[in-house]
């Protein structure tokens, strides 16, 4: 398999967050659109045995996210708790030889991202009135104004760089995440570059939401995230909501007993869904750390 990165630049707000597991369902969408169901079936046909693309989430511009771990495996000072959480971007250098200590704020990264809350108004769709009693009953959403962010491609042979750049075009078209409808969630991409990946080592850090069960692992560091997903396009017209699927948040740390040869971890999700083709996304690219943590 081989590894590419490529950096997206928002053109308007976005109002789900950058995930590598919500970007793989849209991909999956648009190969449907842009090839046809037939090569989308194709592609899922062994994707529970080896998974034929593997999305990472949206990190900083040469920068990759500060691993889960405890603050003394950090070599963080404890002193300074509250800095320390501002904290989050490592260089990839500096992650992988294990200089944790050395990560830099938003600013330091020359990131860019805030919150936008916009304030709407509830109505009864049947009607286009707000209720019964007509008073007015305001909700507000967030949305986030986002600057570049690299994002990171795992390719099986059967899933081409040149059949990537167009699935991901038309989901740059269509609009990623929710209220995709109303101009939010738009975006374009530079060339992609293929990123060297090691071949095996003992411990990894993952770069996307993902299941670490069943992979032979010492130990591990994780904070959890829960999917509350829901179904878009055509299968949104009836049930569109999935049971919420539990997994490792991106930056768990994951050690293995013995070397790991493989450059993703964990396997694909089923049955969370009242259709039954329906798959997620429950493994991650992992990157090698060179560093040991006691157990």
């Amino acid at each position: 398999m081989k590894l590419y990165k490529t950096t997206i630049t928002p053109s308007s707000n976005f109002a789900t967050p950058l995930k590598g597991d919500t970007l793989f369902g849209q991909l999956c969408w648009a190969i449907r659109y842009t090839f046809g169901e037939s090569k989308l079936e194709a592609l899922l046909a062994h994707y529970e045995q080896e998974p034929f693309l593997v999305v990472s989430d949206g990190f900083a511009p040469n920068h990759m996210p500060k691993p889960s771990l405890p603050s003394f495996l950090l070599g963080e000072d404890a002193s300074r708790k509250k800095e320390n959480r501002k904290n989050i971007w490592l260089t990839l250098e500096d992650l992988q030889s294990g200089k944790f200590a050395d990560a830099k704020t938003d600013k330091e990264a020359d990131y860019k991202s805030s919150t936008v809350a916009t304030v709407k108004n509830s109505l009864n769709y049947k009607t286009f009135t707000t209720d019964d009693s007509g008073a007015f009953a305001p909700y507000s959403e967030d949305e986030s104004a986002l600057g570049a962010q690299d994002v990171y491609f795992l390719l099986s042979d059967d899933f081409s760089l040149n059949d990537l750049e167009k699935s991901l075009a038309t989901v740059a078209q269509m609009g990623y995440g929710k209220n995709a409808s109303t101009g939010k969630g738009f975006f374009t991409f530079d060339l992609f570059t293929e990123v060297p990946h090691a071949k095996s080592a003992t411990t990894f850090m993952t770069l996307s939401p993902s299941v670490l069960e069943g992979q032979n692992i010492k130990t591990c560091y994780y904070e959890p995230f829960t999917r509350f997903g829901k179904h878009g396009a055509n299968l949104a017209n009836k049930n569109p909501f999935k049971k919420p699927i539990l997994m490792a948040d991106s930056g768990a740390i994951v050690v293995f007993d013995e070397s790991y040869t493989k450059p993703y971890i964990g396997k694909a999700i089923k049955g969370h869904s009242t259709h039954q083709n329906t798959v997620h996304q429950g493994y991650s690219i992992v990157l090698p750390i060179n560093k040991e943590f006691a157990v």
